[in-house]
């Protein structure tokens, strides 16, 4: 099997595709609205905030991000609140995140972390048996 590469989509409508079909093969999106999980790959395809890994020609990852407020990214975790984008936001809420191997994500998560330095970063991890959601944050040290 090839190696991992992180790497980012262009910006058109094949992307959208492949990030679309690759996502509905992996719950939870595969359980979910499609038209707000369109809309977040629209936007995080159209502002580069978004990674692909693949393993050869095959897609095995995407993770995709907002930049908002850090008391949003904060509220938005503890369920007390909904994701806003701000282009200049201190903090990133990864919204879409499925791979193929539990080992590329970590890399992953680097890459990204990488892509936005000085910024904090936020995600919920859902779990496939139907536990209830757990944040998870990687904070930038001040």
């Amino acid at each position: 099997m090839a190696g991992l590469e992180i790497t980012q989509l262009a910006r058109n409508p094949y992307s959208l595709g492949m990030a679309a079909r690759f996502l509905s093969e992996h719950r939870p999106f595969s359980e979910m609205e499609f038209g707000a999980t369109i809309q977040s790959l629209m936007f995080q395809i159209h502002e580069g905030t978004h990674l692909v890994a693949t393993h050869g020609d095959t897609m095995a990852g995407y993770l995709g991000w907002l930049r908002v407020d850090q008391a949003c990214a904060e509220d938005w975790q503890a369920g007390r609140g909904r994701l806003f984008a701000k282009r200049d936001g201190l903090a990133i809420a990864v919204t879409l995140f499925a791979t193929e191997r539990a080992e590329d994500i970590l890399p992953m998560l680097k890459a990204a972390k990488r892509m936005e330095p000085g910024r904090s970063v936020y995600w919920k991890r859902y779990f496939v048996d139907g536990r209830p959601p757990s944040g998870r944050q990687v904070k930038v040290r001040g």
